[in-house]
C-alpha cells in the first residue's frame, strides 16, 4: 500500500487530537492480543504476511510502545493507554470492516475503515509499513465521514473513482461475502454509484449528495442490537 496521508483531509469529523502513528512490529503487537478468526481477519485486512507476527516481533513492538508511553507497567501486565488502547480495541471488537481505495491516474491508493457501536476507526497505511490512525468524533455519522473521502478525492482528482469493500465480521475470510460500491463524481456535482456484482439494481447515476450518503448509510450499517 502507498502513503495516503496526503489526500485525507477530515476537518471536524474526527476526534480533535494529533493523528497517531504506528510502526510495523508496534501493529504486530496489537494484533497479536487478538485470538482466533479476530486474528486471522486483522492480518488480512492489514496485510501481514503470514508467520511475521511472533513472539520477537510482539516484544520488539511491545518495547516500542513502552518508550513512547502508548504502554505502561502495572505489576507484571502491560496496560495500554492513549491511542493504542484505542486500536486494540477496534482490531477485537470491530464488527464492520471496510476496505478503501481512491482509483486515479497515479494508481490506487488504499485504506481500511473498522466499526463498532462505540468505535469507528480510520487507517493509513503510511511510509517504511507505518500506520496512521484517525478516530470519528463521537457525534459524527459514519457516512458522513466515508463522503469526506469522497469529496476531498473529486477535488482533487475530477475524475478518479472511490472503491469501498465491506463486510461484516463473521462473513467468510476469504472475502466471498463482501459487497462493493464505486462512488464517482460526474462533474456537474452529482454523483454516480455502482456495485459491480448487481449492475442491474446496483446501479445509479447522477444521484445528488444527499442520496449518496443515504448509499453509504445503508452500505455499512451495522447489525442491530
Amino acid at each position: 500500500m502507498t502513503d495516503t496521508r496526503s489526500w485525507i483531509t477530515f476537518e471536524k469529523a474526527v476526534s480533535p487530537a494529533d493523528t497517531p502513528a504506528f510502526g510495523a512490529a508496534e501493529v504486530a503487537y496489537a494484533v497479536s492480543l487478538s485470538s482466533g478468526v479476530a486474528r486471522q481477519r486483522a492480518e488480512r485486512a492489514l496485510q501481514i504476511a503470514p508467520g511475521f507476527i511472533t513472539e520477537q516481533i510482539a516484544a520488539l513492538g511491545a518495547s516500542s510502545l513502552l518508550a513512547r508511553g502508548e504502554l505502561i507497567l502495572e505489576g507484571d501486565a502491560l496496560q495500554p493507554r492513549g491511542a493504542i488502547r484505542l486500536l486494540i480495541a477496534i482490531l477485537q471488537t470491530a464488527e464492520r470492516w471496510t476496505e478503501i481505495g481512491l482509483v486515479n491516474e497515479d494508481g490506487i491508493e488504499a485504506a481500511l475503515y473498522l466499526q463498532s457501536p462505540e468505535l469507528s476507526v480510520f487507517l493509513q497505511p503510511a511510509a517504511l509499513s507505518t500506520w496512521s490512525m484517525v478516530v470519528k468524533a463521537p457525534d459524527v455519522a459514519d457516512a458522513d465521514l466515508l463522503e469526506t473521502i469522497i469529496t476531498g478525492n473529486a477535488v482533487r482528482h475530477p475524475l478518479g473513482t472511490v472503491y469501498f469493500g465491506t463486510e461484516l465480521t463473521g462473513f467468510a475470510l476469504d472475502g466471498s461475502e463482501k459487497t462493493h460500491l464505486f462512488v464517482r463524481p460526474t462533474g456537474e456535482g452529482a454523483w454516480d454509484l455502482a456495485d459491480v456484482e448487481a449492475p442491474g439494481d446496483g446501479r445509479s447515476d447522477g444521484v445528488d449528495s444527499a442520496a449518496m450518503r443515504e448509499r453509504l448509510a445503508s452500505f455499512v450499517a451495522l447489525p442491530a442490537a
